[in-house]
Formats: C-alpha cells, structure tokens, sequence
C-alpha cells in the first residue's frame, strides 16, 4: 500500500456497517492494509447495535470492545443516521461516545449537516481511498473533540479548533 500510516493500529478494533458486498469488502481491505486490529463487520445498523451490544458485555472492567464505527448511512432496516441517534443516546458511557465515521455516497451540504447534528465525529465520502480512511481514523485518534450536552445536541463539539489563533473577547462578534 503507497499510503504509509505511522501509528500501529493493531490495538484498534473498528465496527464496520456497510450493506454493500463489495464496499464492505472494499473498507476491510483498506483497513487491513493500515493493519488496525480487528475489524468487525455488520450488514445493517441492526445487526450493528447487536454487535456492540455483545462486545461491551463481553468487555471486562468496561473496558469498549469498539474504538470507532464507520458506517454507511443509506441502509435497511436500520441507517447509519438511525445506528448513530441510537449511539448517542445509549445510557452507558462505553457506547454513547464511540466515534462515529458516516461513510455515505452522498455528500450534499443537508446530508452532512444532519450527520453534524446527530453528533457524528467525522464525515467519509464514497468513493474512498486508504489515505481518506486513514484521515479519518488519525483525526478521531490525534484530534478528539470534547463531547458538548444542549438541549438539542449531544456529541463532539461541532466546533473544530485546529490552529484557532483567536484571542479576542468574542469570536463571533460583528464589531
């Protein structure tokens, strides 16, 4: 694989939702080459939230069996969007804060703005490549976002505050 990853990955167990053969093919492929540790594979959201289920009462101590899920959104009977609102408002906390990947071919502004809003943690466009999946999978690892609580939100502050220079009273004043 061209695409040198410089962080072992063997300790990162990833769930991965894709109803297509061949895209989930495709990601396990691309995730094998990074050489993360396990990687878990569902059809649907459905049997995904059967997945992390079984693997966090199998965790000893509460230990997460999964660092990250990467899903796809468009799926029967249960979507990404619906696998992620489930994710975010599970009561333990070995599950309501997994990062979420929402890997979609359609990446229209609504699309990813409802994801946003859902609280997922990083966006992933169909077609991928292994230096996108890779992106990603490093953004969730070197740049965790704290998780914010509103009354209408719950997830990674959607506020990204890479190289924010700002040292201003109020950011987002007009004066």
């Amino acid at each position: 694989m061209p695409f040198e990853v410089t962080y072992d990955l063997r300790s990162i167990n990833v769930l991965l939702v894709e109803d297509s053969p061949f895209m989930r093919e495709l990601m396990t492929v691309i995730l094998d080459g990074l050489e993360v540790g396990l990687v878990v594979r569902a059809n649907h959201g459905q049997q995904a939230i059967t997945e992390i289920l079984r693997a966090t009462d199998m965790g000893q101590n509460g230990d997460q069996a999964f660092h990250i899920i990467i899903s796809d959104w468009a799926m029967k009977p249960v979507s990404g969007l619906d696998l992620l609102k489930w994710v975010r408002s599970h009561d333990s906390v070995h599950i309501k804060y997994l990062p979420f990947v929402m890997l979609t071919a359609y990446s229209t502004a609504d699309w990813v703005c409802k994801a946003r809003d859902w609280g997922t943690t990083e966006f992933l466009t169909k077609p991928v490549s292994a230096k996108i999946v890779a992106q990603k999978i490093l953004s969730v690892i070197e740049r965790p976002r704290p998780f914010i609580r509103s009354i209408n939100y719950f997830g990674p502050d959607r506020r990204r505050r890479d190289n924010d220079p700002f040292s201003g009273l109020n950011r987002r004043s007009l004066d």
